[in-house]
């Protein structure tokens, strides 16, 4: 528990810095007063939705890695000759040791064998599992193995054909990140331009962008072009995000 804590109360600083730091510089570069740190409310807001939708995605990219791993070991102790129960569990059990207790697999299955002592069915358990994921993939899976299960299928088949599945959505994915990452940094750096156009003219030629402050005309035509900033800054962040 204290770690979580720990761990929430990190994210929080994070969250705040970055609120400080984006509503500090509208007040330097678009209003030079610290009336321009009005902003703040608003930039905490945004910075907690774009980190928090950035933990998520991680999160969620980790998640279908560690599962892609797990469907190996399941798949290998399956075609063994183990039972899906013991497969599911000894499956669980290198993950474990690859990833720690703490990943992110281990922890969401870690109820996994005293629900099957109890002789919960397998499939609820996965049902489970699938819905706190958040994973389209393991919904999918989940979705497949209940039904070849109740048909009594060839779980080794499906298994092998998820992990195929998986990993060329994977490899798809990270080819598109490769030809991606060119225009990310290009998209990173044109954000930067105006704001250092900004402290160009306020370094070299105070008097010249001088006139847009102090006066009702100048808040108006800077909160409009911060307005259109930010909302060129996070359209460029969609753009450049992928999902497959």
């Amino acid at each position: 528990m204290g770690g979580g804590g720990n761990w929430k109360a990190k994210q929080l600083l994070i969250q705040a810095a970055a609120a400080i730091l984006a509503a500090g510089l509208a007040a330097v570069l678009f209003y030079n007063s610290p009336w321009g740190l009005f902003w703040l409310p608003v930039t905490y807001l945004l910075a907690s939705a774009y980190l928090g939708d950035r933990r998520k995605k991680q999160r969620l990219a980790r998640l279908n890695l560690e599962f892609k791993d797990y469907l190996y070991a399941v798949n290998a102790l399956l075609l063994a000759g183990y039972s899906a129960e013991r497969a599911f569990l000894g499956g669980l059990s290198d993950i474990r040791q690859l990833y720690g207790e703490n990943g992110i697999l281990a922890v969401q299955l870690c109820t996994m064998e005293a629900r099957l002592k109890v002789q919960e069915p397998m499939e609820q358990i996965l049902k489970d599992f699938a819905r706190d994921s958040g994973s389209e993939d393991v919904r999918s899976f989940v979705e497949i193995f209940c039904y070849a299960k109740r048909g009594g299928g060839d779980f080794a088949h499906i298994i092998s054909t998820s992990v195929g599945r998986i990993c060329d959505k994977m490899e798809v994915l990270e080819e598109i990140r490769t030809v991606m990452a060119e225009k990310a940094l290009e998209q990173k750096v044109m954000c930067t331009v105006p704001l250092g156009i900004l402290l160009f003219f306020r370094v070299t030629s105070p008097e010249f962008i001088g006139r847009l402050y102090g006066n009702l005309f100048g808040v108006l035509v800077m909160t409009a072009a911060l307005v259109l900033y930010g909302a060129a800054f996070f359209l460029g962040i969609k753009l450049t995000e992928i999902e497959v």
